[in-house]
């Protein structure tokens, strides 16, 4: 079964979570969070991994400590023990997102919503989303475009080719509507892939999406929080 889970990022973490948080990560992982000028990245690294070694832990039987990792030659996070398990992780402003689960590839986005020129569309975007773009009422395109941009995302992640592959070389649509919901289909090299998509804002001011090639995604994602992940790991 394909898991989401998503965990707020707060503003200041207190002492004696942070040095729990830490002593659980990889020296890898400590020694990058040391080198971050903001606390905020360093916050967003290293719950990654911790919520993920959570996780993981549950679905292996392994210890958190037990948990190595390696990577495709893109760059992909995979567990060393098992490639078998799959799970993918993303964060961005205030968000952690991690999804686990499935016998297939699973890719994850989060994106925080910023002003951005939208002629950048023209660059990254196929012919056909940047038409679905423009079509869009002016108050609507940023987030639009921010939707787009995590559904391709996750696509490219759940492959495990990450940007690598131009994210111009396919196309992330709506297909038909659902529960009020549109159902995102990808066409590449002019067939529809099999992949299934979820997309959702976290609130205000992230965008969300998940991947599947197999399988059933989550109606909605399970709200992780700081203290449950701390009891996890006491």
């Amino acid at each position: 079964m394909i898991t989401i889970q998503v965990l707020k990022v707060p503003s200041v973490i207190p002492e004696a979570y942070w040095d729990l948080f830490l002593s659980s990560v990889s020296e890898e992982r400590r020694a990058q969070a040391s080198r971050f000028i903001h606390l905020a990245d360093a916050y967003r690294s290293v719950l990654g991994e911790v919520l993920t070694r959570v996780k993981l832990s549950k679905l292996t039987g392994l210890g958190h400590g037990e948990i190595t990792f390696t990577r495709n030659k893109y760059g992909k996070p995979a567990l060393t023990h098992d490639a078998n398990v799959q799970f993918n992780v993303s964060h961005s402003g205030d968000w952690i997102a991690l999804i686990a689960g499935g016998k297939d590839e699973i890719g994850v986005d989060v994106e925080k919503i910023a002003p951005i020129d939208l002629q950048i569309a023209e660059r990254f975007f196929s012919p056909q989303e940047n038409t679905y773009l423009a079509a869009q009422p002016a108050d609507q395109q940023l987030n639009t475009f921010y939707r787009l941009w995590t559904l391709k995302e996750s696509y490219i992640k759940a492959i495990g080719m990450g940007l690598s592959m131009p994210l111009s070389s396919f196309a992330i649509l709506p297909h038909v509507q659902q529960h009020g919901e549109p159902v995102w289909r990808c066409n590449q090299d002019g067939q529809i892939v099999r992949h299934r998509f979820y997309s959702h804002p976290l609130d205000e001011k992230h965008m969300f999406a998940a991947c599947t090639a197999e399988g059933d995604l989550p109606s909605h994602p399970e709200i992780v929080t700081l203290e449950s992940i701390y009891a996890e790991l006491v």
